[in-house]
């Protein structure tokens, strides 16, 4: 038993957890900063070309990685609001079931583009006096998509140019959980759900291409945070 103490006591102190709770409460801001991993959970429509829709088309949108960073006040002992703000992320969009005789081969990346996601959540907070405190979110996403750009293969095998992308409004969903550090600082993880919608457009050789895009990503994110 005493050396099982002795191994627990060596384990927190080796990861930084402090011996008591500090509680998190109304009146505190608090940070994130996290590294995150992009996976789209896409769906698209079949591309409309010329004012005809195309059977058997459409387009996937690749996953990114980048940074998280967020800051969030408590109004009371439970309930917080949290401002998302990650550092752009690059994602490619790739088309398939062109036919054959264009010679664009399924997964052909045809866009690429910037995306800037800021989202407000309302939070919960389960537990905020204790070591553990898991929090739940529901918000509201504004995506802006810039920085956009059609490939050397759009352009040679499509004629394609003047390319659009709508900017996005969604819903969005978060739950996370803040590890009780020394000096106020935890270990975070967390993952969101984001809805994000958008339609894109551009100039061919074969007449106005149009798409719409659900790109609804997953957003898991591992970092720390700090409390003020």
């Amino acid at each position: 038993m005493k050396f099982n103490k002795t191994v627990l006591a060596s384990l927190i102190a080796i990861m930084g957890v402090s011996s008591s709770a500090i509680a998190v409460e109304k009146g505190d801001w608090f940070l994130h900063v996290r590294a995150i991993n992009i996976s789209p959970n896409d769906d698209s429509s079949v591309l409309n070309v010329g004012g005809s829709d195309l059977t058997g088309t459409g387009v996937t949108v690749d996953s990114s990685s980048t940074l998280d960073i967020s800051i969030g006040y408590m109004f009371t002992d439970n309930f917080a609001l949290e401002l998302l703000a990650d550092l752009s992320s690059e994602h490619d969009v790739n088309v398939f079931g062109l036919p054959a005789a264009l010679n664009v081969p399924d997964g052909t990346k045809v866009v690429e583009s910037s995306v800037l996601p800021p989202t407000l959540f309302a939070q919960y907070h389960f537990n905020p006096k204790g070591k553990i405190r898991p929090y739940a979110g529901v918000g509201l996403n504004y995506t802006l998509f810039f920085s956009d750009s059609l490939t050397s293969a759009a352009k040679t095998t499509l004629g394609a140019s003047n390319l659009d992308i709508d900017s996005s409004f969604g819903l969005a969903g978060q739950f996370g959980v803040d590890f009780e550090m020394k000096n106020n600082w935890s270990f975070n993880v967390d993952i969101k759900y984001i809805q994000i919608d958008t339609e894109a457009t551009f100039d061919s050789a074969l007449g106005p291409i149009k798409v719409d895009i659900d790109v609804d990503p997953w957003v898991l994110g591992i970092g720390f945070g700090k409390t003020f």
